[in-house]
């Protein structure tokens, strides 16, 4: 008896860990017409568990397009993410849940040829979102960035570490905070003194990107430019300041909001070309000095005791 129930158990662990493995294939396609192959393009498996990753593979596409894993582990919340290069880029496919039940599993990258041929890149809608808060300016910026092209843009422009410069974009003088929060992958992003760039191709499509960042309010009056990054359709700038006035925008096309008791201003440009700036100033802050006055009177002070208390260690002469 004793046996027989051993026999079973044993069976039923050999069992349940074939049932643990499966067969994981890659099925990599071109997106653009005529497209270079994809024979030997590599293909990146990593296979997680509970955010946990648990194995790393990599292989080659062969002849008809496919790359196959054989014996990947399965099982409840493990989830395949897999990636193809090609050209030098890397495309993300849709990740995989290995759920146990299953013994194949087929997961899709879609991967694009790559020009650098900026050419085809323009912003289709741009907005500028600038709030006044008791010590900064918190500003928003929302673009929908549009490829029209059936490649991948690059850029032929590098940076000192021979990363192409794809996206620039150029933010106003002493911005602080910057806080990207769609589209963008942060180790693909470069951050300058000027503004920050993005070293990503850029797909066929269009895509919304998002971000922030704040200026510190240091003077009654604030002169902020914006530079225009690429071909930009329509440009549409919210001011939401309180108190403060907004000066220099052409006022053709300014209408003022309201929004829940608050007022908000409201300026439109169209047809934008690549370096135009957006120059304003900001007036009627009311800059807050007394705490630089307070540290100037207590450094003066403490000076002042300094020296008591350096005389008072002197010997007295005899």
């Amino acid at each position: 008896m004793l046996s027989a129930f051993l026999a079973k158990l044993c069976l039923a662990d050999e069992t349940a860990a074939a049932r643990s493995q499966a067969a994981l294939t890659i099925e990599v396609t071109s997106g653009t017409a005529n497209g270079t192959t994809l024979e030997n393009d590599l293909v990146i498996v990593r296979i997680y568990k509970d955010g946990q990753l648990l194995h790393a593979l990599d292989g080659k596409v062969g002849a008809d397009g496919k790359a196959l894993f054989d014996s990947v582990p399965t099982g409840d919340r493990v989830v395949a993410v897999v990636r193809a290069r090609h050209q030098d880029m890397m495309f993300n496919g849709q990740p995989v849940a290995l759920r146990p039940a299953a013994d194949e599993f087929v997961a899709r990258v879609q991967v694009f040829d790559v020009s650098d041929d900026q050419s085809k890149l323009s912003i289709e809608t741009h907005h500028f979102i600038i709030r006044a808060r008791s010590e900064f300016l918190e500003i928003i910026e929302y673009m929908q960035l549009k490829n029209s092209s059936d490649m991948a843009v690059r850029s032929e422009k590098r940076d000192s570490q021979n990363r192409p410069i794809v996206l620039e974009i150029m933010l106003p003088k002493g911005f602080k905070n910057l806080s990207p929060s769609s589209y963008f992958e942060e180790d693909t992003l470069v951050v300058t003194e000027e503004g920050f760039y993005d070293t990503m191709a850029v797909p066929p499509g269009e895509y919304q990107v998002t971000f922030s960042y704040t200026l510190d309010i240091t003077a009654n009056t604030m002169d902020i430019v914006k530079k225009i990054s690429l071909p930009t359709s329509s440009f549409v700038l919210f001011a939401e300041l309180g108190q403060a006035e907004l000066q220099g925008l052409d006022q053709a096309e300014h209408q003022i909001l309201r929004r829940n008791e608050a007022e908000m201003e409201y300026y439109k440009r169209s047809n934008l070309a690549p370096a135009e700036e957006i120059a304003f100033q900001i007036i009627g802050f009311n800059v807050n000095k007394s705490g630089l006055a307070t540290w100037m009177i207590l450094a003066i002070v403490f000076s002042i005791v300094a020296v008591l208390a350096v005389s008072r260690l002197r010997p007295e002469k005899s």
